[in-house]
């Protein structure tokens, strides 16, 4: 079953560095959107543990700083975050970000949805 997302998800390969209450790990980011992301890790997360995290951004002269993260799931060594905290102007990068990276183009429409609006 595939899960309705209100926010486009992007694809990507970016490097993160997180630290929970007692670890420090590191990832990938294998794709993110504006309220969270999802992270390839050899790190083990609990879901609802919360995290700090810092997403290093190719060609950006810093990091993505999330100061607090929540662990929402967790699937063998893939887990996902929401963002709870987030400097202001990360957020705005982040937006920006997921803006350039989505494309513009829509899906066709269906012929069922055609002949029923015509």
């Amino acid at each position: 079953m595939t899960k309705l997302r209100y926010c486009e998800r992007v694809d990507t390969r970016f490097p993160v560095i997180f630290a929970g209450e007692a670890y420090v790990g590191e990832g990938t980011v294998l794709n993110v959107s504006v309220p969270g992301c999802a992270i390839h890790s050899r790190e083990r997360v609990q879901p609802g543990s919360y995290l700090e995290m810092r997403i290093l951004v190719p060609d950006a002269p810093s990091p993505l700083r999330v100061g607090l993260a929540k662990v929402r799931w967790c699937e063998g060594r893939q887990f996902g975050v929401e963002f709870i905290q987030m400097p202001g102007e990360d957020q705005v990068r982040l937006g920006q970000l997921v803006k350039k990276e989505v494309p513009l183009v829509l899906p066709p429409r269906s012929n069922a949805w055609q002949e029923a609006h015509s």
